[in-house]
């Protein structure tokens, strides 16, 4: 598996991240780092992200008070792209940096309460939680599932190629899908579609999500064979 190049962002999520946190510490004590971003940048490197994604740690949470501490904190510095919604339910913003390149900032309310097993201290800020690599893959086998990109495929792919003990959770997670539905979703992914959707990642190796294409595949056909028999 080609690694990205450790170059501007990683650095530059970092970065923005510190900033966002210094000038709202509240960000951190309501909500955890979700998402790509903070799997690539602390633990496996696989691929580039672009933006910072956080979730609520408790379920339903209004995020308002949340977006109105960012604005008084960064005031033009923030730009407000998609408000919430009458229930608080997320908001996505674009942070300018210091320097003028701006980092998208998203905050979603959970649906569930996170399990505190979900989350893991964050090695780029103190007092930050963010995803853990084993609730990252179940979310990556939810997105294989509803047939969002191909670069979920690869995402678990790297999960797996980084983590070979996470193999039996996935194919537990698999399990509990709609075996039907996602042997349709992983079946629709050729290897042109697959390829083509990779080409805005550089260092990501299309192989990799075709891998993890065939090997969901074959779990799911030798599950079906142990139900049939």
């Amino acid at each position: 598996m080609k690694k990205p190049p450790d170059d501007d962002p990683g650095i530059r999520l970092r970065e923005a991240l510190r900033l966002l946190l210094e000038k709202c510490p509240f960000l951190a004590e309501t909500c955890y780092w979700a998402g790509t971003a903070a799997i690539a940048v602390e633990e496996l490197g696989h691929r580039q992200s672009f933006d910072l994604d956080f979730h609520t740690r408790r379920a339903l949470l209004d995020v308002r008070p949340i977006l109105a501490r960012i604005r008084a904190a960064f005031a033009k510095d923030f730009e407000l792209i998609h408000a919430p919604d009458e229930f608080g339910s997320g908001f996505l913003g674009l942070l300018t940096m210091p320097d003028g390149e701006r980092i998208a900032i998203e905050v979603l309310s959970n649906y569930e309460d996170a399990p505190e097993a979900d989350l893991v201290p964050s090695a780029t800020a103190a007092n930050l939680l963010r995803v853990s690599l084993s609730r990252y893959l179940a979310d990556k086998i939810q997105c294989v599932a509803e047939g969002m990109e191909a670069r979920d495929l690869y995402d678990v792919f790297a999960v797996l190629e980084a983590r070979p003990s996470l193999a039996p959770r996935a194919r537990s997670l698999l399990a509990e899908q709609d075996a039907l539905l996602i042997g349709e979703r992983l079946l629709a992914w050729s290897d042109a579609e697959i390829e083509r959707d990779l080409r805005a990642y550089p260092g990501v190796d299309p192989e990799g999500a075709k891998n993890a294409r065939e090997r969901l595949l074959a779990w799911l056909r030798e599950d079906a064979a142990d139900g049939g028999a």
